[in-house]
């Protein structure tokens, strides 16, 4: 039988909030499942579709009383430059505080789907956390899915000027955990964007005269599977 002097040094408001959060993970845990099962059972097409299944087990239907909100999303970064590609400048425009930014997978992947809402954001948000810190967060291993997601920003948003720091990104994440497994995963059209990735930096490499990229790059695309 607790005593009332154990009873008031238990902070029931914390037991309260880890009860919560155990009970909303082992529902988003059964969440997915259904999802997977559901997906395997309907036959789908693609690894795509079998992804986006999943990604929405937690969307709920509307209904009459519910109301679709106006309100904006807030970019990760309001200054960020909107711009991409060869024009984009990305560096200058991102001021970097290491006591926000995401510290393990977990982090990173809650503020990818929040803030993170275009290729450009990803890019941005990816140039920023830089190779090296990249490889601290997915030392471990690599979210299921976002192998894929991270090639395809790097991709469609690639800036010439910035070859070294993606290929540093490269670099980093194929020192994760079982990378060869999320490698494994990569949709058709992911692998296609991870070639022309790939193209891209071994061009920008060449025209920079950058004899230690081009080393480098020849090493990191045979463990990405991925032809120079």
């Amino acid at each position: 039988m607790v005593s009332g002097k154990d009873e008031e040094s238990i902070d029931f408001t914390k037991l309260e909030r880890e009860l919560e959060a155990a009970v909303e993970a082992d529902a988003k845990y059964w969440r997915e499942n259904d999802a997977k099962i559901r997906a395997v059972t309907q036959k789908v097409e693609s690894y795509e579709e079998f992804k986006d299944i999943v990604a929405a087990a937690h969307i709920k239907p509307l209904e009459r009383k519910d109301k679709i909100s106006e309100k904006k999303p807030t970019p990760w970064n309001p200054h960020a430059t909107k711009k991409t590609g060869a024009d984009s400048n990305t560096e200058s425009s991102f001021q970097k505080d290491d006591s926000k930014l995401p510290q393990n997978g977990h982090e990173f992947a809650r503020d990818w789907k929040r803030h993170c809402k275009s290729n450009a954001d990803k890019y941005s948000f990816l140039i920023q956390l830089g190779g090296e810190h990249i490889g601290r967060i997915f030392k471990s291993e690599i979210s299921f899915g976002l192998l894929g997601e991270i090639l395809t920003s790097l991709d469609e948003c690639y800036a010439e000027t910035e070859h070294k720091s993606v290929l540093c990104i490269l670099e980093n994440l194929a020192k994760a955990n079982r990378f060869s497994l999320s490698l494994d995963f990569l949709s058709s059209t992911e692998k296609s964007r991870a070639q022309k990735l790939f193209s891209k930096i071994l061009a920008s490499s060449t025209n920079a005269q950058d004899q230690e990229a081009l080393d480098s790059l020849q090493s990191i695309s045979e463990i990405y599977k991925v032809s120079l």
